[in-house]
């Protein structure tokens, strides 16, 4: 389970929204006040993150909360986000390079473009796919709570 610390900003019932900071490497490498990448990456990156989550433990405004996201989740959805489209772009491009010649097509512009499309089209499809299958697996979940008073609720999922 990954953690992640975050501050409750609002209640609604068991309804809490939260709201975390964005951790970036950037801020612990020693080029980074010479490094164009992050300069670019401290200018355009949201410095916070807000979601909204059922909480089985009770909340207040101003609590911090931890929060937790099955490493299994992660992995599968990178692999069906990330792997899956690469696979699928260097099959295509084969594919394309070894068929589009027979109909009079050659040249690597007919097998970039062609490789892209079913590329964007996988990419779609498995993205579709992904928002409709079970969420439970990617959704984060709160593990503990801790009030301003200091002491820990514990929440095992």
């Amino acid at each position: 389970m990954i953690k992640e610390t975050a501050t409750v900003i609002a209640v609604d019932g068991d309804v809490i929204t939260v709201e975390a900071a964005i951790k970036t490497t950037c801020s612990s490498c020693q080029a980074q006040s010479d490094c164009g990448s992050g300069v670019i990456s401290r200018a355009l990156s949201p410095k916070t993150q807000q979601l909204t989550l059922q909480s089985p433990v009770p909340c207040k405004v101003g609590d911090k909360v931890s929060i937790g996201v099955p490493e299994a989740g992660i992995v599968t959805a990178s692999l069906w986000l990330y792997v899956f489209p690469l696979i699928i772009f260097i099959a295509s491009a084969l594919s394309f390079n070894a068929l589009l010649p027979a109909v009079g097509l050659s040249g690597e512009f007919w097998v970039l473009l062609g490789s892209l499309c079913v590329t964007f089209l996988a990419f779609t499809v498995i993205s579709g796919y992904l928002k409709k299958r079970d969420q439970t697996r990617f959704r984060p979940v709160i593990l503990s709570s801790i009030p301003a008073n200091g002491a820990v609720q514990q929440h095992q999922p």
